[in-house]
């Protein structure tokens, strides 16, 4: 199953039902039709949320993903490094539950 569909989705479903209001991102470049459209930058997290008086920012992951490395990864660091800076929050979730828990 996808990241999307196991771990994104779910999320996106409970903040939804809790009255949070929630937007999915995506990073990188997409073409439709001739053009490219340019996304969110590498690294952005993939879901940005705004529960009362706080930023919230999740990055989902596969938990057999939770150790790679890379030029993904070390984007993910920065920006996470760059949200903390301005105060808001970051959870790596790979089970809704792990949002929960920064929700409390």
């Amino acid at each position: 199953m996808s990241e999307t569909g196991s771990i994104t989705g779910p999320i996106l479903e409970a903040f939804a039902k809790m009255g949070i209001f929630a937007l999915r991102l995506n990073s990188g470049t997409a073409k439709k039709g001739k053009y490219y459209i340019k996304l969110c930058p590498a690294g952005t997290a993939d879901i940005v949320a705004f529960p009362p008086n706080r930023v919230l920012w999740c990055e989902t992951k596969q938990p057999s993903d939770l150790n790679r490395k890379g030029s993904t990864a070390t984007a993910q660091g920065k920006f996470r490094a760059t949200v903390e800076a301005l105060g808001h929050q970051y959870v790596m979730a790979t089970c809704l539950q792990d949002v929960l828990e920064v929700l409390k």
